[in-house]
């Protein structure tokens, strides 16, 4: 009985990280693809906004 004794503490540590885990791990969002979007849709408009801006000082020299 003593062998198997020992195996209830790699298993209770197991355990406890499958615990540990579920209990301080990050949260899942539903949102995240329209979080990418929004995201895409903000670069787009930066690119545009930085492409508009450095045109006419690049034609004015």
């Amino acid at each position: 009985m003593d062998p198997l004794t020992w195996l209830l503490i790699p298993l209770a540590t197991v355990i406890m990280a499958a615990l540990w885990g579920l209990c301080a791990g990050r949260p899942r969002r539903a949102d995240d693809w329209t979080n990418v979007q929004r995201y895409d849709r903000l670069r787009a408009a930066l690119a545009r906004a930085t492409a508009s801006a450095s045109a006419p000082a690049s034609t004015a020299s």
